[in-house]
């Protein structure tokens, strides 16, 4: 079982708390230093491992970094997945001349040796944090909001990915996001955030998602365009 995955099976892959399936557990924060975290410990109980062994496993593979903006916690097993911003990942593997595919194949042999091998191809196919479609009661205006949320009913932890204003469950836009869209988690500059929010405002994009996804498609558009013309 464990020569069907490989490191590649790594690329792309969001935090744990941002969709990611059971393997992104090597991608996640120092629990000694980021205090308790539920969505850490359910991943951990449903591949039978002990908070203990996490921590050890990690500190087995430490690599010492240092820290920029927290997010490595001074330990290269610690930073988070490529999808996500990181200043101590970033300047940690250009100070090291590692590339992206060297730090993948880092998290991957600790992934081999942290999931039990009867466990490694449930994590592979399992996500703890799933899509739902809820309806939101605004409890002071009494104004309800349909919306897509990230989250682990039975944990009891949810988090709302986007809001739909004045559409019905049923509505075809709904329905395509819900049945031919995947969620990534994407860490987006402040800045960014600040101009996606005026877009909205001025009624020129309907959401912050909304806007990303109309950038990103008009960027790859035109790398494809670029590619065939070279």
């Amino acid at each position: 079982m464990r020569n069907k995955y490989s490191w590649r099976d790594l690329i792309g892959e969001p935090q744990l708390c941002e969709g990611g399936r059971l393997i992104s557990i090597v991608f996640c924060c120092d629990p000694r230093k980021r205090g308790p975290c539920p969505i850490l410990e359910k991943a951990l109980e449903m591949l039978g491992i002990d908070i203990n062994k996490f921590i050890e496993v990690m500190e087995k593979h430490r690599i010492p970094i240092e820290e920029k903006d927290g997010t490595g916690f001074g330990n290269l097993a610690f930073c988070p997945s490529m999808e996500k911003e990181s200043r101590d990942r970033d300047e940690a593997l250009l100070r090291m001349g590692w590339s992206i595919s060297r730090y993948l194949k880092f998290k991957f042999k600790i992934l081999k040796e942290l999931v039990p091998p009867d466990k490694l191809d449930y994590a592979f196919k399992t996500r703890l944090m799933k899509q739902f479609a809820a309806e939101l009661l605004d409890l002071e205006t009494r104004k309800v909001y349909r919306a897509l949320v990230l989250g682990n009913i039975e944990s009891g932890i949810l988090m709302v990915s986007e809001v739909f204003r004045g559409e019905n469950l049923k509505d075809k836009r709904v329905e395509s996001v819900l049945n031919k869209t995947d969620y990534v988690g994407v860490r987006i500059p402040k800045d960014l955030i600040i101009q996606l929010d005026e877009l909205v405002e001025k009624g020129i994009i309907e959401s912050r998602s909304d806007g990303i996804r109309r950038a990103l498609q008009l960027y790859l558009s035109a790398l494809v365009k670029h590619n065939e013309n070279v």
